[in-house]
Protein backbone atom coordinates (compact mmCIF):
# COMPACT_ATOMS: atom_id res chain seq x y z
CA UNK A 1 0.00 0.00 0.00
CA UNK A 2 1.19 3.99 -0.48
CA UNK A 3 0.98 4.10 3.30
CA UNK A 4 3.48 1.76 3.77
CA UNK A 5 5.61 2.53 1.53
CA UNK A 6 5.60 6.46 2.42
CA UNK A 7 6.64 5.31 5.79
CA UNK A 8 9.36 3.13 4.96
CA UNK A 9 11.16 5.73 2.83
CA UNK A 10 10.20 8.47 6.42
CA UNK A 11 11.93 5.57 8.20
CA UNK A 12 14.83 6.07 5.70
CA UNK A 13 15.16 9.33 4.93
CA UNK A 14 14.53 11.05 8.38
CA UNK A 15 16.28 8.64 10.91
CA UNK A 16 18.97 8.57 8.00
CA UNK A 17 20.82 5.63 8.86
CA UNK A 18 19.29 2.23 8.59
CA UNK A 19 22.74 0.65 9.99
CA UNK A 20 23.49 -2.80 9.83
CA UNK A 21 23.96 -4.77 13.38
CA UNK A 22 26.25 -7.05 14.96
CA UNK A 23 26.51 -10.39 14.75
CA UNK A 24 29.12 -9.65 17.71
CA UNK A 25 29.19 -6.95 20.73
CA UNK A 26 32.78 -6.17 21.34
CA UNK A 27 33.12 -6.70 24.74
CA UNK A 28 30.12 -7.64 26.01
CA UNK A 29 31.53 -10.80 28.33
CA UNK A 30 28.44 -13.37 27.27
CA UNK A 31 25.89 -11.16 29.32
CA UNK A 32 22.21 -12.36 29.83
CA UNK A 33 19.02 -10.84 30.75
CA UNK A 34 17.54 -12.97 33.62
CA UNK A 35 14.26 -12.04 35.16
CA UNK A 36 13.86 -11.71 38.93
CA UNK A 37 10.15 -10.77 39.07
CA UNK A 38 7.54 -9.38 37.19
CA UNK A 39 8.78 -6.16 37.43
CA UNK A 40 12.53 -6.46 37.83
CA UNK A 41 15.15 -7.80 35.31
CA UNK A 42 18.67 -7.66 36.64
CA UNK A 43 21.35 -7.62 33.95
CA UNK A 44 24.19 -10.22 34.55
CA UNK A 45 27.40 -11.61 33.28
CA UNK A 46 27.82 -15.12 33.16
CA UNK A 47 31.94 -14.96 33.74
CA UNK A 48 30.92 -12.51 36.76
CA UNK A 49 33.63 -10.16 35.64
CA UNK A 50 34.30 -7.60 38.78
CA UNK A 51 34.28 -4.59 36.11
CA UNK A 52 31.48 -5.38 34.33
CA UNK A 53 28.64 -2.89 33.58
CA UNK A 54 26.55 -2.35 36.97
CA UNK A 55 23.19 -1.68 35.50
CA UNK A 56 19.39 -2.84 36.95
CA UNK A 57 16.60 -2.76 34.27
CA UNK A 58 14.12 -2.07 36.98
CA UNK A 59 11.11 -2.36 34.33
CA UNK A 60 9.77 -2.60 30.52
CA UNK A 61 6.67 -0.39 30.48
CA UNK A 62 5.03 -1.30 26.83
CA UNK A 63 2.87 1.31 24.82
CA UNK A 64 0.66 0.26 21.84
CA UNK A 65 0.14 2.39 18.83
CA UNK A 66 2.40 4.94 20.31
CA UNK A 67 5.49 6.27 18.51
CA UNK A 68 7.38 8.06 21.41
CA UNK A 69 10.30 10.46 19.63
CA UNK A 70 11.21 12.48 22.70
CA UNK A 71 11.07 13.72 26.26
CA UNK A 72 9.97 17.00 27.87
CA UNK A 73 11.14 15.76 31.68
CA UNK A 74 11.25 12.54 33.52
CA UNK A 75 7.48 12.25 33.64
CA UNK A 76 6.33 13.72 30.27
CA UNK A 77 7.32 12.22 26.95
CA UNK A 78 6.16 13.47 23.55
CA UNK A 79 4.60 11.04 21.01
CA UNK A 80 2.60 11.02 17.46
CA UNK A 81 -0.23 8.39 17.40
CA UNK A 82 -3.96 7.62 15.47
CA UNK A 83 -6.58 10.24 16.06
CA UNK A 84 -9.94 8.88 16.10
CA UNK A 85 -11.30 12.40 16.86
CA UNK A 86 -10.38 13.77 13.31
CA UNK A 87 -12.47 11.41 11.29
CA UNK A 88 -10.53 8.82 8.88
CA UNK A 89 -8.08 9.98 5.73
CA UNK A 90 -10.31 11.08 3.00
CA UNK A 91 -7.35 10.74 0.56
CA UNK A 92 -7.96 7.53 -1.69
CA UNK A 93 -4.16 6.08 -0.90
CA UNK A 94 -5.10 6.48 3.03
CA UNK A 95 -8.57 5.13 3.28
CA UNK A 96 -8.98 3.00 6.70
CA UNK A 97 -6.30 5.14 8.69
CA UNK A 98 -6.77 8.06 10.63
CA UNK A 99 -4.84 10.61 11.24
CA UNK A 100 -1.71 10.80 13.15
CA UNK A 101 -1.36 13.66 16.06
CA UNK A 102 1.58 14.55 18.02
CA UNK A 103 0.79 14.83 21.78
CA UNK A 104 2.46 15.09 24.99
CA UNK A 105 2.05 11.94 27.48
CA UNK A 106 2.17 11.95 31.70
CA UNK A 107 3.87 8.66 32.44
CA UNK A 108 2.48 8.94 35.53
CA UNK A 109 -1.30 10.13 35.22
CA UNK A 110 -1.81 8.17 32.06
CA UNK A 111 -3.16 11.68 30.65
CA UNK A 112 -2.51 13.14 26.91
CA UNK A 113 -2.35 16.95 26.04
CA UNK A 114 -2.60 17.63 22.63
CA UNK A 115 0.33 19.66 20.80
CA UNK A 116 -0.82 19.35 17.19
CA UNK A 117 -3.69 17.94 15.13
CA UNK A 118 -4.49 18.07 11.69
CA UNK A 119 -7.32 16.61 9.23
CA UNK A 120 -6.14 14.37 6.69
CA UNK A 121 -2.45 14.54 7.76
CA UNK A 122 0.46 11.96 9.45
CA UNK A 123 2.09 13.99 11.89
CA UNK A 124 5.48 12.39 13.49
CA UNK A 125 9.02 12.84 14.13
CA UNK A 126 8.65 15.08 16.80
CA UNK A 127 11.74 16.34 18.43
CA UNK A 128 12.41 19.28 21.08
CA UNK A 129 14.91 21.83 21.04
CA UNK A 130 17.38 21.46 24.19
CA UNK A 131 15.50 24.57 26.10
CA UNK A 132 12.10 22.79 25.45
CA UNK A 133 10.60 26.22 24.18
CA UNK A 134 10.16 25.31 20.30
CA UNK A 135 9.44 21.68 18.35
CA UNK A 136 10.39 20.02 15.35
CA UNK A 137 8.16 17.59 13.68
CA UNK A 138 7.21 16.30 9.98
CA UNK A 139 3.96 15.74 8.03
CA UNK A 140 2.75 13.83 5.55
CA UNK A 141 -0.06 12.48 3.50
CA UNK A 142 0.66 11.32 -0.12
CA UNK A 143 4.56 13.02 -1.83
CA UNK A 144 7.28 13.73 0.49
CA UNK A 145 7.14 14.79 3.75
CA UNK A 146 7.60 18.22 5.06
CA UNK A 147 9.32 19.42 7.91
CA UNK A 148 7.67 22.15 10.68
CA UNK A 149 9.17 24.38 13.43
CA UNK A 150 6.70 25.27 16.09
CA UNK A 151 6.94 27.30 19.36
CA UNK A 152 6.04 25.53 22.23
CA UNK A 153 4.56 28.26 24.11
CA UNK A 154 2.45 29.58 20.18
CA UNK A 155 1.18 26.20 18.94
CA UNK A 156 -0.33 27.75 15.99
CA UNK A 157 2.91 29.23 14.85
CA UNK A 158 4.69 27.14 12.33
CA UNK A 159 6.48 27.33 9.18
CA UNK A 160 7.99 25.32 6.48
CA UNK A 161 11.03 24.51 6.20
CA UNK A 162 11.58 25.51 2.60
CA UNK A 163 12.33 28.03 0.28
CA UNK A 164 13.33 28.22 -3.71
CA UNK A 165 16.77 27.42 -2.97
CA UNK A 166 16.94 24.38 -1.22
CA UNK A 167 13.15 23.13 -1.51
CA UNK A 168 11.91 21.02 1.33
CA UNK A 169 14.11 19.31 3.65
CA UNK A 170 15.11 15.84 3.35
CA UNK A 171 16.38 15.57 7.22
CA UNK A 172 16.28 18.34 10.01
CA UNK A 173 17.73 18.45 13.48
CA UNK A 174 18.49 20.24 15.92
CA UNK A 175 22.01 21.79 16.83
CA UNK A 176 21.35 23.72 19.48
CA UNK A 177 18.07 25.52 20.95
CA UNK A 178 17.92 27.84 17.88
CA UNK A 179 19.59 25.93 15.03
CA UNK A 180 18.71 22.97 12.88
CA UNK A 181 20.47 21.33 10.06
CA UNK A 182 19.51 18.87 7.38
CA UNK A 183 19.93 17.50 4.12
CA UNK A 184 18.19 19.22 1.22
CA UNK A 185 16.52 17.47 -2.20
CA UNK A 186 18.34 19.80 -4.29
CA UNK A 187 21.86 18.29 -2.74
CA UNK A 188 24.50 19.81 0.40
CA UNK A 189 22.69 20.47 3.75
CA UNK A 190 21.26 23.62 4.80
CA UNK A 191 20.49 25.67 8.09
CA UNK A 192 17.73 27.38 9.87
CA UNK A 193 17.46 29.05 12.77
CA UNK A 194 13.80 29.48 14.70
CA UNK A 195 13.20 32.36 13.13
CA UNK A 196 12.30 30.53 9.94
CA UNK A 197 16.05 32.21 8.41
CA UNK A 198 16.83 29.74 6.01
CA UNK A 199 20.38 29.37 4.10
CA UNK A 200 22.05 26.77 1.70
CA UNK A 201 25.60 26.22 2.87
CA UNK A 202 27.30 27.10 -0.68
CA UNK A 203 30.12 24.85 -0.20
CA UNK A 204 28.35 21.77 0.38
CA UNK A 205 26.02 22.76 -2.43
CA UNK A 206 24.63 19.83 -4.91
CA UNK A 207 26.95 17.41 -2.92
CA UNK A 208 25.11 14.21 -2.11
CA UNK A 209 25.29 13.58 1.31
CA UNK A 210 23.89 10.67 3.58
CA UNK A 211 24.15 12.48 6.87
CA UNK A 212 25.24 15.81 8.69
CA UNK A 213 26.31 16.97 12.03
CA UNK A 214 26.97 20.52 13.15
CA UNK A 215 28.84 21.39 16.66
CA UNK A 216 29.86 25.14 16.36
CA UNK A 217 31.51 26.07 13.55
CA UNK A 218 32.00 22.93 12.31
CA UNK A 219 30.22 20.28 9.94
CA UNK A 220 30.72 17.17 10.04
CA UNK A 221 28.92 15.28 7.35
CA UNK A 222 28.97 11.75 5.12
CA UNK A 223 29.82 12.24 1.18
CA UNK A 224 28.57 9.63 -1.10
CA UNK A 225 29.45 8.39 -4.77
CA UNK A 226 27.47 5.79 -5.90
CA UNK A 227 28.35 3.51 -3.20
CA UNK A 228 31.70 4.93 -2.11
CA UNK A 229 30.89 7.22 0.68
CA UNK A 230 33.77 9.33 2.89
CA UNK A 231 33.67 11.57 6.40
CA UNK A 232 34.63 15.13 5.78
CA UNK A 233 34.85 18.09 8.32
CA UNK A 234 33.73 21.40 7.04
CA UNK A 235 35.17 24.49 9.34
CA UNK A 236 32.35 27.31 8.30
CA UNK A 237 34.95 30.10 9.99
CA UNK A 238 38.14 29.37 7.70
CA UNK A 239 36.54 27.67 4.93
CA UNK A 240 38.33 24.92 4.94
CA UNK A 241 37.02 21.15 3.52
CA UNK A 242 38.88 17.80 5.37
CA UNK A 243 38.87 14.98 5.05
CA UNK A 244 38.75 12.46 8.08
CA UNK A 245 39.91 9.53 6.06
CA UNK A 246 37.27 7.37 7.18
CA UNK A 247 36.06 5.39 4.22
CA UNK A 248 32.82 3.67 3.93
CA UNK A 249 30.90 5.75 6.93
CA UNK A 250 27.65 5.62 6.53
CA UNK A 251 26.25 7.46 9.65
CA UNK A 252 27.70 9.38 12.46
CA UNK A 253 26.72 11.01 15.31
CA UNK A 254 28.26 13.83 17.66
CA UNK A 255 28.21 13.59 21.48
CA UNK A 256 26.24 16.66 23.25
CA UNK A 257 29.83 17.98 23.80
CA UNK A 258 30.62 18.47 20.29
CA UNK A 259 34.14 16.35 20.93
CA UNK A 260 33.56 12.60 20.04
CA UNK A 261 31.80 11.07 17.14
CA UNK A 262 29.99 7.83 16.92
CA UNK A 263 30.27 6.34 13.71
CA UNK A 264 29.02 3.58 11.60
CA UNK A 265 31.67 2.06 9.00
CA UNK A 266 30.56 -0.37 6.15
CA UNK A 267 33.80 -2.67 6.15
CA UNK A 268 32.47 -5.08 3.20
CA UNK A 269 31.08 -7.71 4.72
CA UNK A 270 30.01 -5.78 8.16
CA UNK A 271 29.69 -2.70 9.67
CA UNK A 272 31.47 -1.64 12.86
CA UNK A 273 30.14 0.89 15.55
CA UNK A 274 33.19 3.19 16.13
CA UNK A 275 33.93 5.72 18.62
CA UNK A 276 36.38 8.65 16.93
CA UNK A 277 37.20 11.81 17.98
CA UNK A 278 36.72 15.34 15.67
CA UNK A 279 39.53 14.39 13.84
CA UNK A 280 38.85 11.23 12.83
CA UNK A 281 40.86 9.15 15.08
CA UNK A 282 39.33 6.22 15.89
CA UNK A 283 39.42 5.35 19.65
CA UNK A 284 37.45 2.46 20.74
CA UNK A 285 35.43 -0.24 18.43
CA UNK A 286 32.03 -1.07 20.44
CA UNK A 287 30.56 -3.52 18.10
CA UNK A 288 30.58 -5.10 14.70
CA UNK A 289 27.95 -7.62 12.47
CA UNK A 290 25.27 -7.52 10.51
CA UNK A 291 22.20 -4.75 11.31
CA UNK A 292 21.94 -1.62 13.58
CA UNK A 293 20.06 1.44 13.95
CA UNK A 294 19.35 3.86 16.97
CA UNK A 295 22.54 4.86 17.51
CA UNK A 296 22.35 7.45 20.29
CA UNK A 297 24.15 9.05 22.99
CA UNK A 298 22.76 9.64 26.79
CA UNK A 299 22.74 12.78 28.06
CA UNK A 300 25.38 12.14 30.64
CA UNK A 301 27.62 10.91 27.80
CA UNK A 302 28.34 7.97 30.12
CA UNK A 303 26.33 5.04 27.95
CA UNK A 304 25.79 4.66 24.36
CA UNK A 305 22.51 2.85 23.55
CA UNK A 306 22.32 0.71 20.01
CA UNK A 307 19.37 -1.88 18.86
CA UNK A 308 21.47 -5.06 17.34
CA UNK A 309 20.38 -7.59 14.83
CA UNK A 310 22.11 -10.89 14.05
CA UNK A 311 22.76 -13.98 13.00
CA UNK A 312 24.74 -16.55 14.38
CA UNK A 313 24.90 -20.20 13.14
CA UNK A 314 21.47 -19.58 11.49
CA UNK A 315 20.04 -18.27 13.99
CA UNK A 316 19.03 -14.65 14.55
CA UNK A 317 19.27 -12.60 17.42
CA UNK A 318 18.52 -9.03 18.41
CA UNK A 319 17.93 -6.30 21.30
CA UNK A 320 18.76 -3.15 22.36
CA UNK A 321 22.16 -2.41 23.78
CA UNK A 322 23.90 -0.23 26.25
CA UNK A 323 27.91 0.63 26.12
CA UNK A 324 29.01 1.56 29.71
CA UNK A 325 31.60 4.03 28.57
CA UNK A 326 33.97 3.87 31.72
CA UNK A 327 34.00 0.07 31.88
CA UNK A 328 34.22 -0.71 28.09
CA UNK A 329 31.35 -3.00 27.81
CA UNK A 330 28.38 -3.79 25.90
CA UNK A 331 25.46 -5.50 27.58
CA UNK A 332 21.65 -6.00 26.13
CA UNK A 333 18.45 -4.78 28.25
CA UNK A 334 15.95 -5.78 25.85
CA UNK A 335 15.40 -9.01 23.76
CA UNK A 336 13.92 -9.27 20.35
CA UNK A 337 13.67 -5.83 19.16
CA UNK A 338 13.20 -4.63 15.76
CA UNK A 339 14.71 -1.41 14.39
CA UNK A 340 14.32 0.55 17.37
CA UNK A 341 14.37 3.96 17.31
CA UNK A 342 15.27 5.25 20.59
CA UNK A 343 15.38 8.43 22.78
CA UNK A 344 16.92 9.34 26.14
CA UNK A 345 15.21 10.85 29.43
CA UNK A 346 16.86 13.97 30.77
CA UNK A 347 18.04 12.50 33.55
CA UNK A 348 20.24 9.03 31.65
CA UNK A 349 17.60 6.76 33.72
CA UNK A 350 15.03 5.88 31.37
CA UNK A 351 15.06 4.85 27.43
CA UNK A 352 12.55 4.74 25.23
CA UNK A 353 12.32 3.17 22.10
CA UNK A 354 9.68 2.54 19.40
CA UNK A 355 9.21 -0.15 16.96
CA UNK A 356 7.77 -0.28 13.43
CA UNK A 357 5.60 -3.03 12.36
CA UNK A 358 3.78 -2.63 8.82
CA UNK A 359 1.56 0.61 9.80
CA UNK A 360 1.65 0.48 13.40
CA UNK A 361 3.81 2.08 15.81
CA UNK A 362 4.55 0.43 19.46
CA UNK A 363 6.96 1.86 21.93
CA UNK A 364 8.87 0.80 25.16
CA UNK A 365 10.38 2.64 27.91
CA UNK A 366 13.07 0.77 29.49
CA UNK A 367 13.68 2.09 33.59
CA UNK A 368 17.57 1.64 34.37
CA UNK A 369 19.15 1.29 37.93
Amino acid sequence: MKINRMKIIIATIVVLLTFNSCSLVQKENNTEIKEEDKNNTIIENENNDTDKPSITVEKIDKYEGMEITDWLDEQTVILSKENPELGKMTLLENLGFYPRSIYLYNLNTKEYKIVKAQKDMFLGGATLSPDKKNLLYYEYSIGDIAYYLMSMDLVEEQSAIKDDVIGIAISAQWTDNENIIGISYAGGAYLSDTDRNIIHIPELQGEQLYSVEKSDDKVYYVMTDGDFSQLYMFNMLTKEKKNLKLENTVGITLSSDGKLLLITQWTGHSKKLLIADTEGKILETIAEGNELTGVSWSPNQQMIAFHLKSIVDGVEGSGIYLYDISAGKSIRIAANIDNAKISWSPSSNKIAFTEFHESNYNSSIIYLK
